[in-house]
This record gives structure tokens, sequence and C-alpha cells, in this order.
């Protein structure tokens, strides 16, 4: 974990998201209400699946999970590489939250005292996955659950990667060869984030390409948990159906559901069509 490689990853997040902190809940889609809604779901339903008392939160950032997990959880403790993150979490409400300024993959987590550990839409910035799963598995009592989700799924941008930039194609595969082959070079040009800096935090998506369900299956079983769920998350055109001029909002989010429910009974066929992956890996 000490390597060259690994320390240059890292400030590279610390540049990045240094710069972004400020403004980083007005430009990230996952703080979308729609997308917050989903999420108190999942954390709702894990807090009370594992009775949780503590959480842990993995590269928690200006606080996402934070904030909707002290709905459920007494005790949160965060941690994140980079202090101006931190700095903008917010630690009012019924929750006890202890913030930490550390490496994931080196945190010295007590074993065994956490309920639930969550990475939410942080894995790809890491130069090493291993590590920050054995933090995890680690930190969780037999039983516990870890989290994860908003990922990049390989299969997904290993499609947009092979289209040409210019190609003949629909506006919504457009933007997505946009997003996901040519970030950097927005990242740059709007604020004024060195290209190859961004790249390098977001090692994951740039240099790795994502997550491949099955290695990192195996990568979390050998990390010491005993079963592993997989879940894909926002399709392809999702954000087109969810907001059709001239329908309720109850209409798109039927027909976006509809299709969501056709392309999870397609499995693995339609596992290209997703553009994250997730899981809830359970302690052994």
């Amino acid at each position: 974990m000490t390597t060259a490689k690994n320390d240059q990853v890292i400030a590279a997040n610390i540049e990045v998201h240094s710069r972004l902190a400020a403004i980083y809940e007005k430009t990230e889609p996952h703080f979308r209400p729609e997308n917050v809604r989903f999420v108190e779901g999942r954390l709702r339903e894990l807090a009370t699946k594992t009775q949780a008392s503590k959480l842990l939160d993995l590269g928690c950032g200006t606080g996402f999970v934070i904030r909707i997990a002290r709905q459920f959880v007494p005790e949160i403790h965060g941690v994140d590489v980079t202090a101006a993150m931190l700095a903008q979490v917010d630690r009012s409400g019924p929750a006890a939250i202890h913030l930490h300024q550390h490496d994931t993959g080196t945190f010295p987590a007590e074993p065994g005292t956490f309920d639930l550990v969550t990475a939410y839409s942080f894995l790809h910035h890491l130069y090493e996955v291993v590590p920050t799963l054995r933090t995890a598995a680690n930190a969780l009592r037999p039983g516990g659950v870890f989290y994860a989700d908003l990922d990049p799924n390989y299969y997904f941008w290993q499609q947009i990667e092979s289209l040409e930039r210019h190609g003949d194609y629909a506006p919504i595969v457009r933007r997505e060869i946009e997003a996901v082959a040519h970030k950097d070079e927005e990242m740059q040009r709007t604020h004024g984030i060195d290209a190859e800096v961004f790249s390098h935090a977001e090692y994951g998506k740039d240099f790795l390409g994502g997550f491949r369900e099955e290695i990192l299956r195996e990568q979390l079983r050998e990390a010491g948990f005993a079963r592993v769920d997989f879940h894909y998350y926002w399709f392809l055109g999702q954000a087109t159906l969810v907001n059709a001029p001239g329908l309720s909002p109850e209409e798109r989010q039927r027909n976006a559901s509809l299709v969501d429910e056709t392309l999870r009974a397609a499995m693995p066929l339609s596992r290209p069509l997703y553009k994250y992956v997730g899981f809830t890996a359970t302690k052994g």
C-alpha cells in the first residue's frame, strides 16, 4: 500500500477534492433527491437487518451517507483523506458523529466493533481496492454488512470506451461517451483541474475501467465475507425516462421501473446496459 503509485493516487484525490469540496454537493448527481430516497431506503433496510448501533463510512467525503444514516444509527464514524471534504460534514442531529482523516486502506478500526460499513461512490477512487475491503471486514462483527454502491460497472465502461467519440449515435449514447471517456477534459475546462490529476483521482474508472463482478466477488470472499450480493443501477436512457415531458412524476417513475425490471430479468445479458454496480457483503 505504500507504493509510489498509491501515494500518487492519494495525492491526486486530496488535490481534486480539496478544490471541489465547497461545490461537491451541487455538482455530484448522487445528491439528487431521487437518489437520496433510493439510498435512504437501502440504509434503513440494512440498519434494521443488522440492528446497527455503529456504522463506519469509508471515503465519507462531505457526508452523503452520514446525513442519511444518522436517522437510523446512533454512532457513525467517517473516514476520508481530504480535510476539506471532512470540513463540510454536517455533524448535527441525533447521532454521535466522529470524523477521521485517514487512508481507508490503513485505517485502524477496532476489530469487530461495527455493525455496518459503507463505501458510497468511493471504491473507484482507490489505486488498490483490496486493503479497503480488508478494513471493512476487520471492522465488522460477524454477521455485519458492508454496503458499497455507485461504482463504475466495467461492462458498461468497456462498451462506451469502444465507441468513436464523434460517431453517429443517439443523444443518450453521445452523452455517455463524454461523461465516461472524457470527463477529465471537462473538469480541466470547467474547474481548472489538470486532466491527468483528475484521472488519477478516479483511478478505478480511468485506468482500470470499472469493476467486474466476478473479480470483486472473489476479492470480497478472500477478505472475509461469506455472502456477497451484487446489484446494478442506472440503465442507459433512464434519465430520459425519469425526465420525460408531458408525464406526471409518478408516470415517469413507473415507466423507468418497468424498464428496470425487464432489464434485471434479462441478467446477465443486460449487465452492460447499467452504468453502476454495487453490493452488500456479509461478514462470515
